[in-house]
């Protein structure tokens, strides 16, 4: 029967044609809005990642600096010590009345200790002599320009003069009691600054007070002195 016909069962069949789904175009639309979002989705996550690395990392270094400043770099104050004090020309006596053309002289030695990783330099070390509130030294005893490597201790001898006439009018009397003594007070003082890397800074002030006492016609180079505690002042400096 298909014979008959004279048709060839292939030309019977009608060719296929791939034609587009109605929705395709909204699948692809889809499609391309999700490689967008999760492309979107791992840009944010690398950013997230970024700056949470970054925030941690100035926490971590801001820690590290805090607890370098508060040990490793600390700086303390230096300390200052009057070890001695002597007469190297002691007052002068003429015809049983002190000689007020001579002066008397003293040295006071003290040591200076730098407790800091870093040095201490020294601007300027004074001495002065006071009886009550009046200054009786002539001049001020000044050494400049020291400067004291990290935990080393240096000694300084520091030499001042007595005015005499100063004294003899602040102390009444002393011209007719010549087995009395003269108490004064004497003042070391030093100003420096201690730098360590150009970041940490420390302007430092150390004070020592001392109460000596002179004994008149005691030919004894060593009087009698006590010290109070050092008081030390600093403050920060930028430069």
């Amino acid at each position: 029967m298909a014979e008959s016909n004279g048709e060839d069962p292939a030309k019977s069949l009608a060719p296929l044609y791939l034609t587009p789904r109605s929705d395709q175009p909204e699948e692809d639309q889809y499609q391309d809005q999700t490689k967008q979002h999760v492309h979107h989705d791992h840009q944010r996550t690398k950013l997230i990642l970024c700056c949470g690395f970054i925030l941690s990392l100035t926490i971590l270094i801001a820690v590290t600096f805090i607890i370098l400043s508060l040990t490793v770099f600390h700086l303390h104050s230096p300390k200052l010590t009057v070890t001695s004090i002597s007469i190297i020309q002691p007052l002068d006596f003429v015809n049983g009345k002190v000689n007020t053309t001579q002066n008397a002289t003293l040295a006071v030695e003290i040591s200076l200790h730098n407790p800091n990783p870093a040095v201490f330099k020294v601007k300027d070390v004074s001495v002065l002599f006071y009886h009550d509130e009046l200054v009786v030294v002539v001049g001020e005893s000044i050494r400049r320009s020291e400067t004291i490597p990290a935990k080393r201790t240096v000694e300084m001898n520091l030499t001042t003069e007595i005015d005499t006439r100063k004294l003899l009018a602040s102390v009444p009397g002393l011209m007719e009691d010549f087995n009395g003594s003269v108490v004064l007070r004497n003042r070391v003082a030093v100003n420096g600054k201690v730098k360590m890397i150009k970041i940490f800074k420390k302007s430092v002030q150390l004070k020592t007070d001392c109460v000596v006492t002179m004994m008149m016609m005691n030919n004894s180079s060593k009087p009698s002195f006590d010290c109070n505690r050092t008081r030390n002042t600093y403050e920060h400096v930028r430069n």
